[in-house]
This record gives structure tokens, C-alpha cells and sequence, in this order.
């Protein structure tokens, strides 16, 4: 069997890719069956102070107006305490065929050091800059 030489790289290059992303996936499987915590919060908890291990998760989920062109994103993170393990944009309500409706996004977050902490979200549209933020989300986080 012999490759084109491009083509045989671009093959082998995605198969490394698609490898590697099982490969994270099954890590982060494993985290989550061997009973890592995870802390899941909404608006609902904004400037309020969660607890959380360290290696733990936190998911927090948000709705934002995308067909506006809002979306939210993190201020400033401290990768001392956090890691960002995915972000998932969602329709919602679920099932909803309506255009323009809002949109949830979900970030799954990693805890790491123990310590205090904060999460802060911007909520504007990207050409705007965030000093035009429609709206602000802060979460004070406490690793044990």
C-alpha cells in the first residue's frame, strides 16, 4: 500500500488527533467516575461564595443572547486555581426551533490549588468591548 506523501501525513496527523482526544475524554471519564465532586451553578448564584475540592468541577451555566451578538466570557482567569476542561453552547429552551432565541453556554471548570478564589464573566458583544458589558456574573469560589 503506498501514501501520497501529503496525504498519508494529513491522515496519520488526524488519527494522532482523534487519539488524543479519546485519550483526554477517557482522563476526564475517569475523573468523574471515581467520584470527583461537581458544583453546578447558575445567575441564580451570582455574588455568592460556593465550596468545592480541590480536583473538583464546577459547571456553570449561562444564557446568553448570541443572535444579539452578546456572549459571555471569563475575566482575567486565575489558572492558578482553574482550568477550563470544555465550553458547550446549547439551545434553549430544548428543542426550541425559534431564531434569535437565547442560548445556554456551560463551562466545565477544574479546581486545582486550595484557596479563595473568584470567577468573573463578562456578558457583552466582542466589538463593543467588555467596558460595555450588559451584565456581570461573580462567583467567589472556595477550594478546600
Amino acid at each position: 500500500m503506498t501514501f501520497n506523501r501529503t496525504k498519508g501525513s494529513t491522515t496519520l496527523i488526524t488519527l494522532g488527533a482523534a487519539l488524543l482526544s479519546v485519550c483526554i475524554s477517557l482522563v476526564f471519564y475517569a475523573s468523574f467516575s471515581q467520584g470527583a465532586e461537581t458544583v453546578a451553578v447558575n445567575k441564580a448564584f451570582n455574588g455568592r461564595e460556593i465550596k468545592v475540592r480541590a480536583g473538583g468541577f464546577i459547571r456553570v451555566s449561562l444564557e446568553e443572547m448570541g443572535a444579539a451578538g452578546y456572549a459571555w466570557h471569563i475575566k482575567n482567569l486565575d489558572k492558578n486555581h482553574f482550568a477550563i476542561v470544555s465550553v458547550e453552547t446549547t439551545s434553549t429552551p430544548p428543542g426550541s426551533d425559534v431564531t434569535g432565541a437565547p442560548v445556554m453556554k456551560t463551562w466545565l471548570i477544574s479546581t486545582k490549588e486550595r484557596g479563595l478564589a473568584v470567577l468573573k464573566f463578562l456578558h457583552y458583544r466582542p466589538w463593543e468591548g467588555e467596558e460595555h458589558a450588559s451584565e456581570t456574573f461573580v462567583l467567589n469560589v472556595r477550594i478546600l
